[in-house]
């Protein structure tokens, strides 16, 4: 799915993968003739549609910056480095460090995905400096405060109003805890991310394109969780309060992805996760 709007001479189509695949976002931002890629998709099969989609455009791709190092946002470096070589893989370093735990990720999520995963990975070189610029706009690099993971980058188009959050922020999702379990930090990170100027767009990482409302939607989200998560509560019934709250979220299966030494889905019939969201 493509979500697209023009603004200021500028436009941006979000890229949306499939649910089952856990439906992540990415932002093709153009100029007149170039354009940068944020993020660049999960399975091959959305991968390869991303890809088409980019190649169609007609633009010249520069960059492609990745946000945050969970695969479901760097699976397609490899297709893209392939088919986009003139194009510079770029992440902050704190991003690539993460992005080296990917032979873990990869066990982690082949029961569910197999084949529709990369096996190794092109690695970003490092993101430096404040701002990226698109012919004469600027697009600034939001350094983040710990949210779904420790290090992660948002980027903010002033001329737009336009944040492009990553998984900063989800619109009707649940939010996926299982790396820092942190809520109180996240809150904090997009409060930060809100002060940063005008902002009339929000691009989350999942879920639809949205305006500023979106980010007090999630900072709701993480509050009830805060309440929720209380210590000493088993994650089975933190995930099925939440579930409860929010029963029109998608992507519920994030709550039952085990933290500590049973991280993963291993076990997950045993442990009670509910047989539709594994598929039947």
């Amino acid at each position: 799915m493509i979500a697209s709007v023009e603004t200021n001479g500028l436009r941006f189509d979000m890229f949306t993968g499939e649910e089952r695949f856990l439906a992540p976002n990415a932002v093709l931002v153009s100029a007149r003739q170039d354009a940068f890629l944020i993020d660049c998709g999960f399975v091959k099969s959305d991968v390869e549609k991303l890809l088409k989609f980019v190649g169609q455009s007609g633009k010249r791709l520069r960059a492609i910056f990745i946000t945050h190092a969970h695969p479901d946002h760097y699976g397609g470096v490899n297709a893209f480095a392939e088919a986009f070589p003139e194009a510079t893989l770029l992440a902050r370093q704190g991003v690539i460090d993460g992005m080296l735990e990917w032979p873990a990720k990869r066990l982690h999520w082949q029961d569910m995905f197999g084949d529709q995963l990369p096996v190794d990975l092109v690695y970003p070189r490092p993101l430096l400096g404040k701002a990226a610029y698109l012919a004469d706009r600027e697009m600034l690099f939001l350094d983040l405060p710990i949210c779904e993971t420790v290090h992660a980058t948002a980027f903010y188009v002033p001329s737009a109003r336009a944040l492009i959050a990553g998984d900063l922020i989800f619109n009707r999702y649940h939010l996926y805890m299982g790396d820092t379990n942190n809520p109180t930090a996240w809150i904090s990170a997009i409060e930060q991310a809100r002060g940063i100027g005008p902002i009339d767009l929000v691009f989350p990482g999942h879920g639809k394109l949205g305006g500023v409302d979106i980010c007090a939607e999630t900072i709701r989200w993480l509050k009830d969780y805060r309440n929720v998560a209380r210590p000493g509560v088993h994650f089975t019934a933190i995930a099925r309060e939440m579930m409860r709250r929010y029963p029109d979220h998608g992507l519920a299966l994030l709550l039952w992805l085990t933290r500590g030494p049973g991280f993963g889905t291993a076990g997950a019939r045993e442990i009670g996760v509910p047989a539709e969201l594994l598929g039947g």
